[in-house]
């Protein structure tokens, strides 16, 4: 809960010129439902917030998070990003339907 409460206000904090797109969302969103647009904003809607991951990053100083965040109740965005100091550097993202992951978690 601790590391969701200070993601959660790191994206509150954060300012929409630190948010910075890899190369590798961009060759993904090609065949993927999604936008730029879509997931600046849903990172801005921190009460949409569903859950944090952390993840193992290979670049030293930055810290690697999995995010799901709430679009209807059918679905999900599911974004990977990278912080570092007071950027956030989004490495990829997709939707996903819910009534299929809840199916998953059973």
């Amino acid at each position: 809960m601790e590391l969701f409460n200070s993601i959660k206000q790191f994206l509150v904090g954060l300012d929409e010129n630190n948010i910075h797109f890899k190369k590798h969302f961009y060759d993904k969103i090609r065949e993927r439902p999604i936008s730029e647009g879509l997931v600046k904003s849903s990172i801005k809607k921190t009460e949409k917030l569903l859950a944090v991951e952390k993840q193992r990053s290979r670049i030293p100083g930055q810290e690697k998070y999995k995010f799901w965040i709430k679009l209807s109740n059918r679905y999900s965005l599911v974004v990977v990003a990278a912080i570092s100091k007071k950027d956030l550097y989004i490495i990829t993202a997709w939707n996903t339907d819910r009534k299929w992951q809840k199916e998953l978690q059973k």
